[in-house]
Formats: C-alpha cells, sequence, structure tokens
C-alpha cells in the first residue's frame, strides 16, 4: 500500500490485536494518516509560537540601552602639573599713573630710607596709582643679587619727594603684594599679582554658631593684575586676607600690610574679673594682646565681643616672672572664642585659640593647652613649654597620661587650675572632683603654629 518503512511499521503496530476490538487494513491507513496530519499540524503551530515569541523579544532585547563608556578620570593638580612661576613685580608700570612720565622719573629718584636703593635708572616702578584713600607707588629693583623694594605712599595728588617710604614684607620678585592704606574705618587694598592672575579678598575671619571658622573670598575686579577694593580696618588691624590664583589654583594666600597698623596703639581694657578662683590678675600686656588677637582676625574692636576673663594666673616659681591669661570672646557669628596667652617681661605670647559652639556653658569649659615661651637664652630647640589647665571649681586634680593612655602624673588643682612645666609625651588630662569622680577628658591642645586668623601664610605653590 506504500514504500513509507516508517508507515508500514506504524500499521503493523496498530494492527496488532488489541482487545476485543481490531481495525481492518484500510482504517488503519485512514486512522495512521490522521493521527499524521494533526502532528504536522501541532509542530506547524509550535513553530508559529516560537516565531512570534522571538518577534515579541527581539524588540525588548533592543530597547536596553547599550553600556556607556567610563568616564574618564577627573584631572588633579598633580595631573596638570605645576603652576608657572610668573615674575610679578615687574615693568611696565600698571596704575592709573603709568602714563605720567614725569612722576614715574621722579619716583624713581626717592630715596629708600636707609636702605641702600640701586642707581634710579636701574629702578622700575611696577605701580603708581591713585586710590581713595592716597597715591600708592612701588618701586624695585636689585643691590648686587639682593631683590629690594619699597612703597611710597602719600595723600592723593601728592608729588614724588613727598611720599612717604615703607619696607614691603615678604617681598620676591614672583611673589603678589598688597597694602591697606586710608583707615581705622574705611580704608582702600591694593594689591599687585601677575597680569592674567585671578584677584580674591576675604574681609574677616567667620567663626559660626557651632564653632566652624572659614573664610568666604570674592573675586576682586583687576587691571593687568591690579586691583584697588574698599575695605574696612580696625583700630588695631586689619581682617583682610588676599588670595590669588593661576590657572584656577590658588597660589598665594596671606594677610595684607597697613601703614597705620594699630601697633603700639593703646587698648582700652575693659574691667574683667576672673570667672573661677585663684591665680592672680593678669598683666595688662598680656591681656590687652589677647583682645586684640580675637578682636582683629573677626573685624571688631575687643569691645565689641563681650569679653570674659575665664582665668588668668602666674608662670610657675622658680621660672620667668609671667603671667597667663585666658580669655572668652562672643564672636559676631555666633561662636565662643577661647584664647590663650602667656608673657612676663618680652613681648606676650599666643599660646592658640579654640571656637567650642556658641551655646556652650562657659563655666563648664576646660582648657588644657600648651604654652611655648622662648626661652631667655635664646634658641627655639630650648624654649620653655608650660601646661595650662584650667576646669570648673569642682575639679581638684588631674591625671596627665600619655598617647596610650598610660599616667604620667596626678597634679594637684586650685579652683580647678594651674600652670605646671610640660611633661614629657603629656596627650591628654582627665580631670577628677573630691570623690575621685571623672568630670571631663581633654585633649592638650599643641602650641599654635600660627595666628588666629587663618590669614595665610604666602606663596601656596
Amino acid at each position: 500500500m506504500t514504500g513509507d518503512p516508517r508507515l508500514r511499521e506504524v500499521l503493523d503496530e496498530v494492527a496488532r490485536p488489541a482487545g476485543h476490538w481490531r481495525l481492518s487494513g484500510e482504517e488503519a491507513v485512514a486512522d495512521v494518516l490522521a493521527r499524521t496530519r494533526r502532528q504536522r499540524r501541532r509542530l506547524a503551530g509550535g513553530v508559529v509560537s516560537a516565531l512570534a515569541v522571538i518577534a515579541v523579544a527581539v524588540p525588548l532585547a533592543r530597547a536596553v540601552p547599550e553600556p556607556v563608556p567610563p568616564s574618564p578620570a577627573a584631572t588633579t593638580d598633580a595631573d596638570r602639573g605645576p603652576v608657572p612661576s610668573v615674575p610679578v613685580l615687574v615693568a611696565p608700570t600698571r596704575g592709573s599713573l603709568a602714563g605720567d612720565a614725569a612722576f614715574l622719573a621722579a619716583v624713581r629718584r626717592v630715596g629708600w630710607g636707609a636702605q641702600d636703593a640701586p642707581p634710579p635708572d636701574e629702578r622700575e616702578v611696577v605701580l603708581a596709582t591713585d586710590t581713595p584713600d592716597g597715591r600708592v607707588a612701588l618701586v624695585v629693583g636689585h643691590v648686587e643679587d639682593d631683590f629690594r623694594g619699597v612703597w611710597l605712599t602719600g595723600p592723593v595728588g601728592a608729588a614724588a619727594d613727598q611720599l612717604s617710604v615703607h619696607l614691603p614684607a615678604g617681598l620676591g620678585r614672583e611673589r603678589p603684594l598688597s597694602l591697606a592704606v586710608g583707615g581705622p574705618g574705611p580704608a582702600t587694598l591694593v594689591v599687585v599679582a601677575g597680569r592674567g592672575d585671578r584677584i580674591e579678598v576675604s574681609p574677616r575671619l567667620a567663626a559660626g554658631p557651632r564653632g566652624t571658622v572659614s573664610r568666604s573670598y570674592a573675586a576682586a575686579d583687576a587691571v593687568e593684575g591690579v586691583a584697588v577694593v574698599p575695605v574696612r580696618t580696625t583700630q588695631h588691624g586689619t581682617a583682610v586676607s588676599v588670595r590669588v590664583l593661576r590657572e584656577d589654583r590658588v597660589v598665594y594666600r596671606a594677610g595684607v600690610d597697613w601703614l597705620d597698623g594699630g601697633a603700639g596703639r593703646r587698648v582700652d581694657l575693659p574691667v574683667l574679673s576672673p570667672l573661677r578662683p585663684g591665680g592672680t590678675p593678669p598683666a595688662p600686656a598680656v591681656l590687652s594682646a589677647a583682645l586684640v588677637g580675637l578682636a582683629v582676625p573677626l573685624g571688631v574692636e575687643p569691645a565689641a565681643l563681650d569679653p570674659e576673663l575665664l582665668w588668668s594666673g602666674p608662670l610657675p616659681a622658680g621660672g620667668r616672672p609671667g603671667t597667663v591669661a585666658v580669655v572668652v570672646a562672643h564672636s559676631p557669628g555666633g561662636a565662643l572664642a577661647v584664647t590663650t596667652w602667656a608673657g612676663g617681661a618680652g613681648a606676650p605670647v599666643a599660646c592658640g585659640t579654640q571656637t567650642p559652639p556658641g551655646n556652650a556653658e562657659v563655666g563648664g569649659l576646660t582648657v588644657a593647652r600648651v604654652c611655648a615661651l622662648p626661652s631667655p637664652a635664646g634658641g627655639s630647640d630650648d624654649d620653655e613649654r608650660w601646661l595650662v589647665l584650667t576646669a570648673p571649681p569642682s575639679a581638684v586634680r588631674a591625671e596627665v597620661l600619655d598617647r596610650h593612655e598610660q599616667l604620667l602624673v596626678t597634679l594637684p588643682l586650685d579652683g580647678g587650675s594651674t600652670v605646671v612645666p610640660m611633661p614629657e609625651e603629656a596627650a591628654e588630662v582627665r580631670t577628677l572632683d573630691a570623690s575621685g569622680q571623672r568630670l571631663a577628658a581633654t585633649a592638650i591642645a599643641p602650641p599654635a603654629l600660627a595666628p588666629f586668623g587663618d590669614y595665610g601664610s604666602g606663596p601656596e605653590r
């Protein structure tokens, strides 16, 4: 009937006896052909379904975004290489008087005071300008291999021979310079930087209510690297800091010179009674230095700080004569400012300043700080180092520990305070009350490395 061996095999299978019924040969052939057709339809339907699934899946697969290549790593200052050094204090002359040839010639002939000056024809007039607070010129030159220069200042419109001589601080051919003229009160800041440099000015230090300390800088209008900016000064100094950027990187940050810088100006000291018992009144010079050292960076007069004398006492017997003062002030920004100063026959020394939050209880403050006073014999390696500790009067003794929390010495306290020679390796102080209960654990603050104010120290490259 058919030559298909697979069909014949199926026919033979169904033709075998299977219970009480049996298909005839024709019926068997018809049955097999029907089954074959059904199987083919199922196979075809499966293929169509599979194709439909694939057809649906393809758009979903294409909807997945392709991987984004990784962004290149941000370029760091180290990758960019060093900021190029450029001569800053060089001719041609800049400023509003740069085109006044007769005035520039006369300025070159002005004497430099007691300082030896280059011959007039070898001097360079870097700056000549009038400002709202006077006339300013900057003249530089070399004496042998020594780079020197002077500020010349006077009233607006002053002739060259009417200008006064002032020596710049931190003079260098590649270093910016700044000077404040006028004041106290409104004054004018003059900054000389490199042509193309960006000049920024911060009016004062800010100490916020949580005790954070910061400076904010704003760009100053500059022409050929010279900025003339209105600022304010106090009776005793200026809070202003200058920042110079080149290729968007800071190359210089520092305070400014002020011709009327308040040195030697009398400070009207408020009457301050110590908040804690014991000790002795501070030397007037020490208290004055403490008040001015806090007030000037914050841009206010000392009386505006509502200062309080937390504690004062003598330096230990057997050492140099002198006193220590710990002063608390209330900053305009809301923080407390706690400063420690010491001194005797010589100039007072700043031991350091900290800024607790403004809501801290003054009576509960514990201060532990090292004061380093120059040795009378001279030499920084021989500085006399004192541990100044003042705590609430309930503290009767203090344990001094090293950084491994090993006890070095136990100190008796007078009204919660003392001054002793600094124990070697001391790192922390724990104050105790009469029952031996611990009151506070306080890290010993090192001596100040820079004046309070975050002015900056000059070049930063």
